[in-house]
């Protein structure tokens, strides 16, 4: 059995360490979320310069089917015909569909990231509050552990006047630790 100042004692550590592991599971977490909202930083520039480039890409490939067209067509003086306008005009609503598709796609991206970004901003609160949650219990054993010593120390000792306390009791032979 210890001495009731020990439990005292290490219930002081173990309140001291509670706290060093609640600061250093908090650190953790935080870094943890800012790792994470610099990775959907990172993705959605990644996101928006990919449908620019896509963008683009259509953008040329527009352009250049419209001249190939326009080289074919004049010489032959269909290019000035209403049919020709009424192609050229269709193949700018196809371009002009295929760029609002590839930017609904970005979009599409962009709400996901908004989503991931907001469950890391939850999922940190949750890393918190699990900390919060441990460090409580640590205190709450800990003053367990405390009382225990000071019940202890406040029971009354089997001390014989003129003894210090130590070595076995003269009235009941069991082994006394101090007064």
């Amino acid at each position: 059995m210890c001495h009731p100042a020990v439990y005292i004692g290490l219930a002081g550590v173990n309140m001291i360490q509670a706290r060093q592991t609640l600061k250093a599971e908090q650190a953790l977490a935080e870094q943890a979320y800012r790792d994470r909202q610099e990775q959907i930083k990172d993705n959605r520039m990644s996101v928006q310069l990919e449908a620019r480039q896509k963008g683009n890409i259509l953008a040329e490939n527009f352009a250049a089917q419209q001249a190939t067209n326009r080289a074919l067509l004049s010489p032959s003086g269909i290019g000035q015909s209403n049919s020709f306008e009424a192609a050229m005009m269709n193949n700018k609503s196809l371009f002009m569909r295929e760029l609002n598709v590839s930017a609904l796609d970005a979009i599409n991206k962009q709400s996901e990231l908004a989503y991931a970004s907001r469950e890391s901003g939850l999922t940190k609160a949750a890393d918190m509050n699990r900390a919060r949650g441990r460090f409580n219990q640590s205190m709450m054993d800990s003053l367990e552990m405390g009382m225990k010593g000071f019940e202890g120390l406040n029971k009354p000792k089997d001390v014989v006047p003129g003894d210090a306390g130590f070595g076995p009791s003269p009235k009941t032979g069991k082994f006394r630790y101090g007064i």
